[in-house]
């Protein structure tokens, strides 16, 4: 089962039941469902609204471990995809990895990791990603083989283009 928080709320599509998922050994992915319908593409944000919707939709604070929906967001979303060489880091599987600062103060304390990234996280915390062992960000710097800027002129432009 694939969840886009964000993009049922902005829909007024519904909470989907992912406690009750989640209960019956279902596979839980999240996703952002494209930028026409949710506007950010951040899994940050997706994992929050997963996780604080279903308190409000059982009216109980503890009805889904932040854990749950971080694993949902990483391995679960993996699985859905097919992606089983990237679900894990473990030996002989791809590199797929972000590493975030866990000194910033949004994240601070951390006590438990998975409830601050879940619920306090966000993408201004990732100093690293990297997919199949190849570096893709770092510290504010894309390593894309291109540049970004002139992708997103590109873009602008071929918007401007379609909507003439």
């Amino acid at each position: 089962m694939v969840s886009c928080p964000a993009s049922n709320a902005k829909l007024a599509s519904g909470i989907a039941p992912l406690k009750e998922a989640l209960a019956g050994n279902v596979n839980l992915a999240l996703g952002t469902d494209g930028a026409a319908s949710n506007n950010a593409l951040d899994m940050f944000r997706e994992m929050y609204l997963g996780c604080v919707l279903q308190k409000l939709r059982h009216m109980d604070a503890a009805a889904i471990p932040a854990a749950s929906m971080l694993r949902a967001a990483t391995v679960g979303s993996a699985n859905a995809m097919g992606l089983t060489d990237c679900d894990t880091l473990t030996v002989g599987k791809q590199a797929d990895l972000i590493m975030i600062d866990l000194h910033a103060a949004n994240l601070q304390p951390t006590h438990h990791i998975p409830e601050s990234l879940v619920l306090s996280g966000n993408r201004s915390n990732v100093l690293l990603t990297m997919c199949a062992g190849k570096i893709l960000y770092e510290n504010e710097q894309y390593h894309i083989g291109a540049d970004p800027a002139e992708i997103l002129r590109d873009c602008e432009s071929r918007i401007a283009r379609l909507t003439q």
